[in-house]
């Protein structure tokens, strides 16, 4: 049985999720963001900032780790582990980059928002289901909760 008890939030599956997460999304991001896609955004005018402030970034992707890690537990409805965190992952990606692509595209000035929805869009979908599929892994079979 998966219960929301502080006491579940000191297991190693739960650290080892939001660790993953953390890690994940800081490799993700950075190579996405900063990397392979950095003269785009450049392009765009989507980062106005010349130097990003990283702590910031670090700072939310912990934030969302560990809500990620303890909602997954909640979320697992029996299935396949990788099937069920992929799927977390898709709606989350979904949650998470409606409002950072579409909103921000309403509140920034950005050069070409079709490019922007498609590339910040297939990011999201792409890191939230990688991310969450090894989440599932991680959390592996969970017990049904009782009703």
């Amino acid at each position: 049985m998966v219960s929301s008890a502080p006491e579940d939030l000191v297991s190693s599956r739960f650290w080892l999720a939001a660790v993953s997460y953390f890690v994940l999304t800081f490799i993700f991001a950075a190579g996405w963001h900063l990397g392979l896609f950095k003269n785009v955004y450049a392009r765009l005018g989507a980062f106005t900032r010349p130097r990003p402030i990283i702590a910031l970034g670090m700072l939310s992707m912990l934030l969302q780790a560990f809500v990620v890690a303890y909602l997954y537990p909640l979320y697992f409805r029996g299935g396949t582990p990788l099937v069920e965190g992929a799927t977390f992952g898709l709606l989350l990606g979904v949650l998470i980059g409606s409002n950072a692509v579409l909103a921000e595209a309403g509140k920034t000035q950005i050069a070409d928002l079709q490019t922007w929805i498609t590339l910040e869009g297939v990011y999201y979908l792409l890191q939230f289901a990688v991310v969450g599929a090894v989440i599932g892994v991680v959390y592996g079979q969970i017990p049904a909760r009782a009703a």
